[in-house]
């Protein structure tokens, strides 16, 4: 009789132990919904318009999320931007970034930096690329420079190559001179 007492116990504690174990994992578990679709390491993404190619992006680990309509960038974000005649006019890299699928709209993050091949250099924490417009936005600081500028701003907006672009309250240093009489 006393070795099965000994057994019961042993069985019991077994059940009683798997059984928390059980309701430990599922509830640390990460939701399915969470988990990506489709995982790539070092591969690009191709934005095209009409046919024409304007960016080719590059990622160390990209994550596909089919339902969120959104994929992750991670591990470096590289982005080579293209004009009209399919010659390369600027560079970004960032830390990580997110392409909203739906879109083909691009958010960099983390040191994300912009060289033209005019030789000027965009300097900021977070950018947004919108396909549709073809321009890149940042809605917090930036730094400019150029050979003989360096110019900050609270928002950005511009063509990829930098040559056109918009600043919020400029200030900075220039060796460009201009007249007063045209303002």
């Amino acid at each position: 009789m006393r070795k099965f007492n000994i057994f019961l116990i042993i069985v019991t504690l077994s059940f009683l132990t798997f059984n928390c174990t059980e309701f430990e994992t599922e509830k640390g578990e990460t939701p399915k919904e969470d988990y990506p679709d489709q995982e790539s390491w070092g591969n690009s993404i191709y934005f095209q318009r009409d046919g024409q190619r304007l960016a080719v992006l590059t990622a160390g680990y990209i994550a596909k999320y089919f339902k969120k309509k959104h994929t992750l960038l991670r591990d470096g974000v590289k982005v080579d931007f293209y004009g009209e005649d399919g010659e390369l006019k600027s560079v970004l890299t960032s830390i990580e970034g997110k392409v909203f699928d739906d879109r083909s709209d691009m958010v960099a993050t983390g040191n994300v930096i912009v060289i033209s091949t005019n030789g000027t250099t965009l300097y900021t924490e977070e950018l947004l690329w919108v396909n549709k417009e073809g321009k890149i936005i940042s809605e917090v600081p930036v730094k400019i420079t150029t050979e003989r500028d360096t110019l900050f701003g609270d928002t950005f907006k511009s063509d990829p190559d930098l040559i056109n672009y918009e600043i919020t309250n400029a200030h900075g240093t220039s060796d460009k001179t201009m007249s007063i009489d045209d303002y």
